[in-house]
């Protein structure tokens, strides 16, 4: 595969039947607009109507199965006039021309077993969300999307959401085993294996998934005090770091939220990772979400957390990050463009190789407008010159997926 190919790999493929609602209502504040609308009347209307529309633009995404959600990301790349950045079936992008982008959906696990019912409802026992309803609407999603695009722009491999909170150790073996156990590492492989489901999750193995992707804020605890949970993390890191199967970790404190304030703060600790890495200084890790601009209250910028996250990158060669969902204005690469010129001339050159694209589409629909809106602003950003842009979305994020066979 010569063609040069863009990557994001953070983005999301959910409908509305994945998340836990009552956690996607928390993550969307829905709650804190209709405070505001029963307190503040007419003064709210302007405030309250943005939010809403910005609801309603991803609601409008989310209401599609999953192969309807690819073709229409496709479509609207195509078709979009004001930001005109699919031309001739190429996508255009800070100067560079690509033929191809490589879609790593990232599953979430949101069956956290020790949610809560809630007392304050008649209908109070909350469902539970198997990964497998997730999995097979995801891949039946990609055989629609192989089947019905005209343009085929999209190669799409998804990573498999795991909480190993949720599993006793076997099932856990025998899911890595049945998904990985002859993981190869290879685009190729997984480009032959795209779209090829025949609906049967029985009949998924190896070389279906590109990598891992765990989420603290949903009870999934990086380095646990327990000894029989931390054995069950161990053996996901060391079979990882064996066969060089990437994870991507949600690397902020804030998300899908489920577990008190306290795990929360405890499970999205950087210093978690750091354990991590400590024994596996070899896993490949993408800590998402690089909180370059990240303010305490929204005025004091969190020094401490972006200094343990470079220290990372600066001490073990295998730790990325990606700038999802905190790119959405050219702020964001000023200040980026900024750190990393003031690094040392080591971790500069680290960080210029560990940078990842992605967008956390379509969870960014709430800070910005569109998928289209983020590639633009990252193409027409100033800070970043065509080799850098490129680096960026290309080759970086390359080597972190398929490192093993690099």
């Amino acid at each position: 595969m010569n063609e040069k190919t863009l990557y994001d790999v953070h983005m999301h493929a959910f409908n509305l039947s994945h998340p836990y609602l009552l956690a996607f209502i928390q993550r969307l504040k829905i709650h804190q607009i209709l405070v505001l609308n029963s307190i503040l009347g007419p003064v709210a209307s302007l405030l309250i109507g943005q939010n809403l529309n910005k609801i309603k633009n991803l609601l409008a995404v989310m209401e599609n199965d999953i192969g309807s959600f690819f073709l229409v990301m496709e479509d609207y790349l195509r078709r979009d006039a004001e930001t005109p950045l699919l031309i001739d079936s190429k996508l255009h992008i800070g100067g560079n021309v690509y033929s191809k982008i490589v879609l790593t959906p990232l599953m979430m696990d949101f069956g956290y077993k020790d949610i809560k019912d809630n007392p304050n409802t008649y209908y109070n026992e909350l469902s539970q969300k198997p990964i497998v309803e997730q999995v097979l609407d995801v891949f039946n999603g990609i055989k629609k999307y192989k089947d019905k695009s005209a343009d085929r722009l999209f190669e799409i491999y998804p990573f498999l959401g795991l909480n190993t909170k949720n599993y006793d150790m076997g099932r856990i073996e025998k899911m890595l085993d049945k998904y990985f156990s002859s993981y190869h590492g290879s685009r190729e492989e997984l480009n032959k294996n795209m779209g090829e489901f025949d609906g049967d999750i029985e009949h998924l193995g190896s070389n279906s998934f590109a990598g891992i992707k765990v989420y603290p804020p949903l009870g999934f605890d990086p380095w646990p005090d327990n000894k029989e949970e931390l054995e069950k993390v161990k053996y996901l890191y060391n079979y990882c770091s064996e066969n060089g199967i990437p994870i991507t970790a949600h690397g902020s404190e804030g998300g899908f939220v489920v577990v008190t304030k306290r795990e929360a703060r405890d499970y999205t600790s950087v210093s978690k990772w750091g354990s991590v890495l400590k024994e596996y200084p070899n896993l490949g890790i993408n800590l998402a979400h690089f909180p370059i601009r990240e303010r305490f209250l929204g005025f004091f910028p969190k020094k401490r957390r972006l200094k343990e996250i470079l220290d990372l990158v600066l001490n073990y060669e295998n730790v990325y990050v990606d700038f999802s969902n905190r790119a959405i204005d050219d702020k964001y690469y000023i200040s980026l463009k900024s750190l990393i010129d003031k690094s040392s001339d080591e971790l500069k050159e680290k960080l210029k190789r560990r940078i990842l694209f992605g967008t956390d589409f379509t969870i960014n629909l709430m800070s910005i407008e569109s998928y289209n809106r983020y590639l633009d602003i990252f193409s027409k950003n100033t800070s970043f010159d065509e080799e850098e842009k490129n680096s960026f979305c290309s080759p970086n994020p390359e080597r972190f997926l398929f490192s093993k066979t690099k």
